[in-house]
């Protein structure tokens, strides 16, 4: 046994054992402590790390979603983690579910409008359901599983919106502790980052897709130049309208005329951008193309667009060119027909001087000068018509390549041989409703134009082509060409290059004329010293062809009463005569009022001029109709418009005769009308 001295030492020591066993349960303890919460930290850590990681690799909200529910689920090490998310107007969208601890439990695909939802977008905080079962607030209407108790759902925030939310859940009650919801909410802030930027990302893609579709798919040039103008990228579009690649060339020496771009590029240095600036460019077969050129300037660079409106361009010339011709059409009608029957009073008389003189005597042959000379006015006065498309015309079915043809055949005996002909003529249907005197003057007009323009000989070539129910003739030649400031005046009336004892400059408008009466287009193409073409479209024709044998013109008269009416006294008499010397009765009336009161059951035809004072030839017409049905009309005049010529036809005439007359052909038009002959 210890003596009483060395008791209080080894009391001592076992005191001393006892603290020091405490010291050292404190310290087993607070490292236990720290290895837990080092843990926990390198837990957080690791979680913290795959989320960035996955964030740095993923763009799209998705993929992104299913590599972040199984890092936070294992981590976690809850059953469940799953993410809602979305963009525009469908936010909560079921992006991933995790597959480490999971069961078979059914999620839905979209959970928006939901209470959950509500909550969360009115309060911003989490949601933490420890037991669900007997959970009486959340548990009626709960969106997702009721198998699984415990729920921590927490908003992912763009800014104070919702855009989303993440879940955890697990089988086992009170799961979720305030430790997760602080793990969590370390890595809640980055994910709704990340999802932010994936939508600004997305919708800057779908901004520049819509942009480079929009660009690729227009039908205008879009250009970027640098400060030096030279284009370092366009649109597809500029392909088209060039004919090649742009790109690397330099806009300005794109321009027709270098005077052009100086300016263009001198408005864009002062103003620092230009607007529909009208130019012509060149494309890559050196062809002009109209343009409306746009630019902005934009730092050192230059970017806009270049619109074709070529097209547009030649239409309102056309239209401008349709305008001129109906002024000056309406202009050559009424000359036309003051002529007309001038000379409607000179051709016959002529015609009386010849029948009532005797053969041999010198008067004769003055007369014979008068009758040329008036029929070659004639002549000229149908040209006057045609070019205001207002004279009588007769149309029938005409076949393009027969009338080709018979030109041809009067050039091969005409032209030079230094001009080489040459015919190209489709084996389709060539049918079109023509009058046939003017179709052939129009293809005559244009091989005289091109034999003129080859005096040192050439080509000239014929093209007709059927398509889309038109007829299309082309007429070619390797000639001079036309100088451009010339083009768009040859079918001004009078206008000519030609010296003037060589041309009136009334071929080409009567060929226009012809043309729009007849309802076709006519264009035209040329280059100097390559050559110049004229394209005719027809509509094309379905009806038959009639043949249209030619009548012999006989002086035939008769014993029958005949009414002649017209405001011209000279006129008036001449007809009187003629048809008194053809042994006719004849009754004058010098105004459509006379005709009409005159009208009677016992005269057999009536001469009607057309365009007289008082009451005019289409009143009087309608009058004489009613006063007397059956009584036979011929009409008279300088010219019938077309659109009258359906009602006189409804109202009922027998035919025309056409001023100025030859007396042999109006007397056998005389007798046919009054014998029911078709004129």
């Amino acid at each position: 046994m210890p003596n009483d001295t060395e008791r209080p030492v080894a009391e001592r020591r076992n005191g001393e054992r006892r603290i020091a066993d405490r010291r050292i349960a404190s310290l087993t303890s607070a490292l236990d402590k720290a290895n837990t919460n080092m843990r926990s930290k390198m837990d957080e850590l690791s979680m913290v790390r795959r989320v960035g990681d996955a964030i740095s690799q993923h763009t799209s909200i998705w993929s992104l979603s299913s590599e972040l529910v199984n890092a936070i689920a294992e981590t976690v090490a809850c059953k469940y983690a799953l993410i809602y998310a979305g963009s525009g107007s469908r936010p909560f969208d079921l992006q991933a579910v995790s597959n480490i601890y999971s069961g078979v439990e059914q999620f839905r695909s979209n959970i928006d409008g939901t209470r959950l939802v509500r909550y969360l977008e009115e309060n911003n905080s989490p949601v933490h359901v420890e037991d669900l079962s007997g959970n009486a607030t959340w548990s009626p209407g709960w969106p997702l599983p009721k198998t699984l108790a415990s729920w921590l759902c927490v908003p992912l925030l763009a800014r104070t919106q919702v855009r989303g939310v993440l879940c955890l859940a697990d089988d086992a009650p009170g799961a979720f502790d305030e430790k997760t919801v602080r793990t969590l909410m370390i890595v809640v802030p980055q994910i709704s980052s990340a999802f932010a930027n994936i939508g600004l990302y997305n919708h800057l893609r779908e901004s520049e897709l819509k942009y480079r579709t929009l660009v690729a798919r227009i039908q205008d040039v879009v250009y970027i130049c640098d400060k030096n103008w030279h284009i370092v990228d366009a649109n597809p579009a500029a392909e088209a309208m060039f004919g090649g690649s742009i790109v690397g060339r330099t806009l300005t020496e794109l321009f027709t005329k270098p005077s052009t771009a100086c300016e263009f590029v001198e408005v864009v240095r002062i103003s620092g951008s230009v607007q529909n600036f009208e130019t012509e460019l060149l494309n890559a077969a050196n062809e002009r193309i109209v343009t409306l050129l746009s630019c902005v300037a934009d730092g050192d660079r230059y970017s806009g667009i270049i619109k074709d409106v070529t097209e547009r361009t030649h239409l309102v010339e056309q239209i401008a060119r349709a305008q001129k011709m109906e002024s000056i059409g309406t202009l050559a009608s009424g000359v036309a027909h003051d002529f007309n029957n001038i000379l409607g009073i000179i051709l016959p008389n002529a015609e009386l001087i010849k029948l009532r003189t005797e053969a041999g005597h010198p008067a004769l042959k003055f007369a014979d000068v008068i009758v040329k000379a008036a029929k070659r006015a004639g002549q000229l006065t149908r040209q006057l018509l045609s070019l205001s498309r207002k004279d009588a015309v007769t149309r029938r079915v005409v076949n393009l390549n027969e009338a080709v043809r018979t030109t041809g055949k009067l050039l091969s005996e005409t032209l030079d041989r230094k001009i080489r002909l040459e015919f190209d003529l489709t084996p389709e249907n060539t049918n079109i409703k023509a009058d046939e005197t003017q179709l052939g003057q129009v293809l005559l007009n244009l091989a005289i134009n091109a034999r003129d323009a080859m005096p040192e000989g050439g080509t000239l070539r014929f093209t007709t082509r059927t398509e889309d129910e038109k007829v299309t003739v082309r007429v070619t030649d390797t000639g001079n060409g036309i100088d451009p400031e010339n083009l768009s005046k040859i079918f001004d009336p009078f206008f000519t290059t030609k010296e003037k004892t060589k041309g009136t400059g009334l071929g080409l408008s009567v060929v226009y004329g012809i043309v729009k009466q007849t309802g076709g287009t006519i264009d035209v193409k040329s280059e100097l010293d390559l050559g110049t073409e004229f394209i005719i479209t027809f509509p094309a024709s379905s009806e038959p062809r009639k043949d249209t044998a030619q009548k012999e013109t006989r002086r035939a008269g008769g014993a029958e009463k005949i009414m002649v009416v017209d405001d011209e006294p000279e006129m008036l008499n001449l007809l009187e005569t003629a048809m008194k010397d053809l042994g006719y009765t004849v009754v004058c009336a010098k105004n459509g009022m006379e005709a009409v009161e005159q009208a009677a059951e016992d005269i057999k035809l009536v001469i009607l001029d057309m365009i007289m004072p008082e009451m005019d030839g289409m009143t009087a017409l309608r009058f004489i109709r009613q006063k007397t049905p059956d009584v036979k009309v011929l009409i008279s005049s300088g010219y019938t418009s077309p659109e009258k010529v359906p009602m006189l036809e409804r109202i009922g005439i027998e035919g025309f005769v056409q001023k100025p007359y030859e007396l042999g052909k109006l007397a056998s038009t005389v007798r046919d009308v009054l014998d029911g002959v078709t004129v």
